[in-house]
Order: C-alpha cells, then structure tokens, then sequence
C-alpha cells in the first residue's frame, strides 16, 4: 500500500466552523441518511450515539488475545510436562504411582507461560496492525516457541534443573505450545472475521479530495483483510474540485464546508487528504480541526512515488523533515544478515560451478573459439561500476554493429549451446565469483549496463531507485518472468516491492523458485 503519513491526534473540543477552516459557502450537498430522518419530522441526531471508538476496541481484542494465549500457553506447558513425566514413569499406573498435580510443574507451567507471551509481545504479535494478519502471527509463533526453547534449555543447563527430566520435556511443550496455541488462535480468528467484530475495529474513513492514489489505497483496503479502515465516503477539495471523478458506487457526502456535521452524522473516525493542493493555512486548519475533534488525520503523500514504505519523520533542531529514511536493508543487522547469506551461497556455487564450467566451457569455445569467460561493465548500488563475469552465450564480437541492446527471443548473435545455458541460467554461474567479493548479492534487482541506465532514467519513473541495494543473481522480478525482453515498468516494481518488504525468508523463497521457475530467458 502507499504509505500515509499520520499525524497524531489531541484533546477534545467544539467543532471547527466554517469562518475558520471551511471558507467557501455551504451549498446543499445529498443528506447522509441520518440527517435525512432528522429533517423529516423524527429525532435529533444523537452525534455521541453515531460516535464509535474502533481503536479502543481493537485495543481490547488485543488484550483479549494476550490473556487467553497466557491461559492456552500455560495449559499447553502443562500438558506437555504431564506427557513427558507419564511417558518416564510408565502409561499404566497404580493406584500409590497415580499422577497427581504437583506444585513445582504448575510452577513451570506458570513461569513458561509468561516467558512464551513475554516473547510474543516482543515480537510485536499484538500490535493494532498485526490483529488481522495471520501469516504475521504465525511467523511470531514459530519464532517465539524456538526463543522459547532456546531459553528453556539455557536456564536449565545453567541451574542443573534435574526434575521432570527437563531437556526433554522441552521439546514435549514445543509440540503442545503449537498444536494448542494454533488450534485456539484458529478458533479465535473465526470470531474476529465475522462482522460484527471486524466493523467494531474498524475506523470510518472520510476521503478529502479524489485522486489515483486514493483510489489505490481504497482497492487496497477492500483488498486486505488486516486493514482496519473503511472508506465511507469522500468530499471535493476546497474549491469543490476533484483531481478525478470517484467511483460510482462511492457516496459523495457534502461539499468542504459541510465536514464537521458530516462527521458527527456519519460517525467518522479518520479524515485523509488526498492530495495536497490546496494552501498550507488550510491543511493546518484542517489538522487543527481533527486535533480538536479526536479525529485520525492522514495525508498522502504526493511527492514520494517510491519506497515510501520507508518514509519517516524525523526532527532537526526542532524542524520535522518528512522523508526515505529507512528501508529494511538500511538496517545493520539486516545487512550483516544477507552478507552472510551471500557468502554462504557464493561458496556453494563457486564448489557446483567448479564441477560445470569446465564442460560448457569445452561447448563453447568448440562451437566459437574465443575467450569462454564475458566480463560487461554494470551498475550496481549506489551506481558503482563493476565488471560482472558470465560464461560467453553469443558470438564473438556480437555488439559490434548493433551496440548495446537486449537479447531477444529469436535472437541469432546467440550460440546454439548458448540457448540453452540462457534458459537454465548456467550462464550466470561465473557470477557468484561477484557475490562473494561484495559487488553483487545473490538476490536483488539485477545489474543494467550504464549506457543503458543513462536511458532508461529519463524514460522509467523511479529507474534509479532501485540502486539503493546491491544488484543480484536473481530477484523478485525475475521469478515472475520480468527478464529480458520485458515490460521495465513492471519490472522495477518488482524490484522496489522487494526493496520494501526485504526479509531473509523473501531471499530463500526467491532462491528456491529461481530453480523451479524458467520463465522468459533468452
């Protein structure tokens, strides 16, 4: 999603009138249908009944969740300690061996318990944005039981721990922890998607303005099940103006100057600006309004077209900049992280190189004799040059008349046995010589030549950007067929989306579809 800058919100006040922030003069725009029965004769409008306060009940399913995980996790580590002695001290039991609750196992069970959620917390399970997102929560269970674990057996190697015969009973309360935080955390979620649950957490949305990117986020929200927003309606800029016609199937509220009673009539939570055209006293008052009202106030960002996941604010001597501060690789950690993922890999296939070069390398120079190594210059991050290694695939001499183009399908510079080295990417063996001195990674955007980048900046929104990390082997677009010949827009997409959403887990994932997936080598 487009990343939103979010301004915090502050006390409570009276609404804002329209002589202060809504200067242009109240029109009639279609009445919400709450207004609609106040105008026909039945009751007033009882504004705190519309009021709803979907973060402070998210906040308590958080909660919620937090407890009963506690209770679950417990329970689970109670079991699997009761298994594990029932196991030492046999199934059949008589009637002086009967087991009994011993006060020392309800101790471990309590003191793990509180460990395991302790992690869980750590890891960020029960934040607002996570409440929703499954494959995030089961991640921080896998993670969680094996810090779990890890931590368990330290304790009881440092402690000479001897009772319940421990080390192993670990790995019984590892097997109970995930079978039973995995079944409760199933159930639950089969409650939190219903509805009535969903809609509670979910804060409602008014949309200032219509423009691409509003449209976006709202595809983007009906698209996303973790997303707890809900655009309700829009209004025009002011001016009563938009960028570009909202969809049909979207109401239009009012007009600018009517947003502190559409508020209160509609219920809203959170106001986004769209887009940023109007004065920058009106957006204050704006902000100042949504401050006053305890209302959520976001605004879209116009001038950041990529990597905005990593748009930060910061302070300098008081001054609040706004802008690409931190991407996951910008971290330390993160790429100490992928450095040694590079090396190890490097090492693994400089040894399958070893054991196939020199075979195509006989192919080659018997079809066209002639150096058997190509060496090209390429940019890699930051735009440094480096000269990357394949094994020849084409011609000697193939860019002498043309200059520097792609290889197309039915390309004939290519060798016979060249086609097939391109379609099973032995080719590109040689180039983990270049992931293990630093000048490529094994997975990321791949290298262009700079002659060609010289092109493709002015012709490619956001081209550059992707030289912010080290160019690959393989990458994002590349397992999806964005290679060769192929549509660059996409392409670079592919390879900012993998910019932002960088995690060990996407390179493996990458690496492993890189030897199943063929698509589009020439």
């Amino acid at each position: 999603m487009r990343a939103i800058l979010t301004t915090s919100t502050g006390s409570a006040g009276d609404g804002l009138t329209a002589a202060n922030l809504f200067k242009f003069p109240q029109s009639s725009p279609p009445v919400p249908p709450a207004a609609a029965e106040a105008e026909a004769g039945s009751e007033p409008v009882d504004s705190s009944r519309l009021r709803t306060f979907p973060r402070e009940f998210a906040f308590a399913l958080a909660a919620g969740m937090v407890v009963i995980d506690l209770l679950v996790a417990c329970l689970a580590i109670f079991v699997g300690l009761q298994l594990r002695e029932w196991q030492r001290i046999g199934w059949a039991f008589s009637s002086s061996s009967r087991p009994f609750i011993d006060a020392s196992l309800l101790m471990w069970s309590v003191a793990g318990g509180v460990l395991f959620v302790w992690l869980m917390v750590f890891f960020k399970t029960y934040e607002i944005a996570n409440l929703y997102r499954m494959q995030r929560w089961a991640k921080n269970v896998l993670k969680s039981v094996f810090v779990w674990s890890v931590l368990i057996w330290a304790y009881i190697g440092v402690f000479q721990v001897t009772e319940f015969a421990p080390r192993i009973g670990v790995v019984y309360c590892m097997a109970t922890l995930l079978g039973f935080v995995a079944v409760w955390r199933l159930v639950s979620f089969t409650f939190l998607i219903q509805p009535r649950f969903k809609e509670a957490a979910s804060q409602r949305v008014i949309v200032v303005g219509w423009n691409e990117n509003a449209a976006h986020l709202r595809r983007a929200m009906r698209r996303d099940l973790a997303q707890l927003e809900e655009i309700i309606g829009c209004i025009p800029m002011p001016g009563g103006h938009f960028a570009q016609p909202p969809p049909a199937e979207l109401a239009v509220l009012g007009d600018y100057s009517s947003l502190p009673r559409l508020v209160k009539e509609c219920g809203a939570n959170a106001i986004i600006l769209s887009e940023v055209s109007c004065s920058s006293r009106e957006i204050q008052h704006l902000i100042s309004f949504c401050q006053r009202e305890m209302l959520n106030f976001q605004l879209v960002p116009e001038y950041f077209s990529a990597l905005n996941s990593g748009l930060q604010v910061e302070t300098m001597s008081g001054v609040p900049l706004l802008g690409v501060r931190e991407l996951p690789l910008d971290r330390t950690l993160n790429r100490a992280i992928k450095r040694a993922m590079d090396i190890v890999g490097a090492l693994v296939g400089l040894g399958l190189c070893a054991v196939i070069f020199p075979i195509f390398a006989i192919l080659v120079y018997l079809e066209s004799p002639g150096p058997v190594i190509y060496s090209q210059r390429r940019t890699s991050r930051s735009g440094r040059t480096f000269n990357i290694h394949k094994i020849r695939s084409m011609r000697m001499n193939a860019e002498a008349d043309s200059g520097a183009v792609w290889c197309k399908k039915e390309d004939d510079r290519r060798l016979k046995i060249g086609t097939f080295m391109r379609k099973t990417n032995i080719d590109e063996l040689p180039q983990f010589w270049n992931v293990l001195i630093g000048d490529m990674s094994l997975v990321g955007p791949r290298p262009e030549r700079p002659e060609l980048i010289e092109k493709f900046k002015d012709e490619i929104p956001n081209y550059n950007a992707r030289h912010e990390i080290r160019t690959a082997i393989t990458g994002w677009a590349q397992i999806h067929g964005l290679r060769g010949d192929t549509d660059l827009t996409k392409r670079i997409e592919a390879d900012l989306y993998y910019m932002e959403n960088w995690s060990p887990f996407l390179d493996l994932y990458c690496l492993a579809a890189t030897l199943f997936k063929i698509k589009n080598a020439h």
